[in-house]
């Protein structure tokens, strides 16, 4: 333990963290700007373009508008596949032209990131030193998923933003704004709905103040899906949905156990199962995701204290139980790691410190192994290649434990 201190005082890791930071943010912009024709913008600003000029992207491809406006096509994903209130976004960026619209879209990755980063430093205070920030900061700057996001001009950095301004406003006692927030996300992107029961039930008021959140943001809800227009949102369940779920399954760079659950399913098959195999495993999948979820809001219910705790237990949880979550996804993980970073700190162990710099590394190992021994070897290949799921598992099993010794300090006093 002494030796891990004195590595940890030592001033080099700030002056790498301080160098790092930059020229990651160099190399960013090196890379960025060619990827303005790759995917997803592409498929992101030809579908909102269509939206603009009155056209169905759910049901009409989207093949013969990117090839004409100069952007690479995908020939699994023909059609949209995120909601009708995220492509309105795009339908307003589709005003401007591709290159001036990826600036912007780019700027906004970048300030949702930032705010994420500012939001963390923020929630934790005085329990987060500076030098910790630096190093929260210079890890999140040069993880994978953050570049992943970056490249492939994700949404999800903007969806952490959310719901991390609806914990902070939940923290400030605005529960009604809190819930407004996490359902803006979830009208964005559907996965984030999974956490707005917490937010409904979690605030102050008792029942009555419950009642009155759950009326109010489904009412939000409702309006934001009449505004962005109901038939869309028809649409995109019927088509855009169910294709992009069929896109998500027999991949390797979904970290979810459901994935896992239906990838292990689709090897019997040599992951090319027949219709009726496809369909069966997807129920598997669902169930595993129902039940994943269900126990992470028992484990909450059941420790009734430290809401810091549950929320990051349950965004883990998310994770964990939503079908398709790619490596970018893991933007989500900023803050329940810096928690766990600090609460380590408070009370240091070797195993702890460890563990932290295990989970670290587990996220960054984004990439399948290239060995050529897996090749005929898919089970250990499938199994290898899910590290960062085995880090979500070990993450929301330190929160678990963090809940359960609350529930145990309160029955011994």
């Amino acid at each position: 333990m002494n030796k891990l201190r004195r590595l940890a005082r030592n001033r080099l890791l700030d002056a790498g963290a301080a160098v790092l930071i930059p020229l990651f943010l160099y190399k960013w912009a090196v890379i960025l700007p060619s990827r303005w024709s790759g995917f997803d913008f592409n498929h992101f600003y030809v579908s909102g373009w269509m939206l603009l000029k009155g056209q169905n992207p759910y049901t009409t491809s989207v093949e013969a508008l990117s090839h004409a406006m100069g952007f690479e096509f995908a020939t699994y994903l023909p059609i949209a596949t995120y909601p009708p209130a995220f492509l309105w976004i795009f339908a307003a960026l589709a005003a401007l032209p591709p290159r001036a619209a990826f600036a912007i879209w780019v700027a906004l990755e970048l300030i949702s990131l930032a705010a994420v980063l500012w939001l963390t430093c923020w929630l934790l205070g005085e329990r987060l030193s500076s030098r910790g920030r630096l190093f929260v900061v210079a890890l999140t700057v040069m993880s994978q998923c953050v570049m992943y996001h970056l490249l492939f001009s994700q949404a999800q950095l903007l969806l952490a933003a959310l719901v991390l301004a609806g914990y902070a406003a939940q923290r400030a006692g605005r529960h009604g704004w809190a819930c407004m927030a996490v359902a803006t996300a979830g009208i964005l992107k559907c996965y984030p709905f999974v956490l707005l029961p917490w937010f409904v039930w979690s605030g102050n008021g008792g029942a009555r103040g419950r009642c009155r959140r759950l009326i109010g943001v489904t009412v939000f809800v409702l309006a934001g899906v009449a505004l962005t227009g109901s038939a869309l949102w028809r649409d995109f369940l019927r088509y855009g949905l169910p294709l992009a779920l069929q896109d998500e399954a027999g991949r390797t760079f979904h970290f979810s156990l459901p994935a896992l659950v239906i990838n292990l399913g689709y090897l019997q098959y040599n992951l090319h199962p027949p219709e009726q195999a496809r369909h069966w495993w997807w129920i598997a999948g669902t169930l595993v995701s129902v039940g994943v979820l269900a126990f992470g809001y028992a484990v909450c219910v059941a420790s009734r204290r430290d809401p810091e705790a549950q929320f990051c237990l349950l965004c883990t949880m998310m994770l964990i139980g939503t079908v398709a979550v790619q490596g970018h996804y893991f933007v989500f993980l900023v803050f329940p790691l810096t928690v766990m970073a600090v609460r380590i700190a408070a009370k240091p162990s070797p195993s702890g410190v460890i563990s932290l710099m295990l989970l670290v590394l587990a996220f960054n190992c984004l990439q399948p192994p290239g060995s050529a021994f897996f090749g005929g070897h898919q089970f250990l290949y499938l199994l290898v290649s899910d590290l960062p799921l085995y880090g979500l598992l070990a993450l929301a099993a330190f929160f678990w434990r963090e809940l359960g010794n609350i529930q145990t300090e309160a029955g011994v006093a």
